[in-house]
């Protein structure tokens, strides 16, 4: 009978468990540091693709895991001055991995809902800029991913803006890189044979599970 009730009530409790989101924002995945180099790759959308002025539409997409369920709130890439500094938009594409590479569309990529507004902060003196999509509130289930951040603005003069490498190893697959002038799923790894891992770092917070009581007051599991 003790039994009987004992697992009945575990059975509740298991049923009444939901999600709240842990306070503070917590760094999800970072791969911040940059070459010393200042090398790297364009990573950028113009308005349009002209061979005379050199304006292109390159997205670069890093491969991060998250071993939790996880609600990202800011997405950052580090990248050289130039005509960064005034995008005010970009588009965040974020996809579940399958494989080493995407397989999505250039089409997929931009589109009207992956808009998001940008900001940039100068750091090191001046030789890199972070570029920051902030309170973007995104969740998702624990797995892998690709996120890629792609500033919208145009080429401009050289030096220009590229998209800083780490200076770590690899971590899962090298960064991927599709040129997006014309609709088309060919992605490729910049700077190969030496296939690196570009900037990024990601926060957010993690969801905590929480034990929804019979009168409708929610407690935290952990207090």
């Amino acid at each position: 009978m003790l039994v009987r009730h004992a697992r009945s009530l575990t059975a509740a409790v298991l049923l009444s468990l939901t999600f709240a989101t842990a306070a503070g924002a917590v760094v999800l995945w970072d791969q911040s540091s940059t070459n010393a180099q200042g090398d790297g790759s364009v990573n950028l959308v113009s308005s349009s693709c002209n061979q005379i002025s050199g304006n292109t539409k390159v997205h670069t997409a890093s491969d991060v895991h998250f071993d939790n369920p996880v609600i990202i709130t800011n997405v950052r890439i580090y990248e050289t001055p130039g005509n960064v500094q005034a995008a005010s938009q970009a588009y965040l594409w974020i996809a579940p991995k399958t494989g080493p590479l995407p397989t999505a569309a250039s089409t997929d990529i931009e589109v009207a809902a992956n808009q998001v507004p940008i900001t940039s902060v100068s750091l090191a003196g001046g030789t890199v800029i972070e570029v920051s999509a902030n309170n973007l509130n995104r969740s998702l289930p624990a797995g892998d991913y690709w996120v890629s951040l792609t500033p919208k603005h145009s080429l401009g003069l050289f030096p220009y803006t590229v998209h800083l490498y780490t200076s770590g190893p690899v971590v899962g697959d090298p960064t991927a890189a599709i040129v997006a002038c014309t609709a088309n799923s060919n992605w490729l790894y910049p700077l190969d044979p030496n296939r690196p891992d570009y900037s990024i770092k990601i926060e957010g917070t993690l969801p905590v599970p929480v034990l929804q009581s019979s009168w409708g007051r929610v407690k935290s599991i952990y207090r």
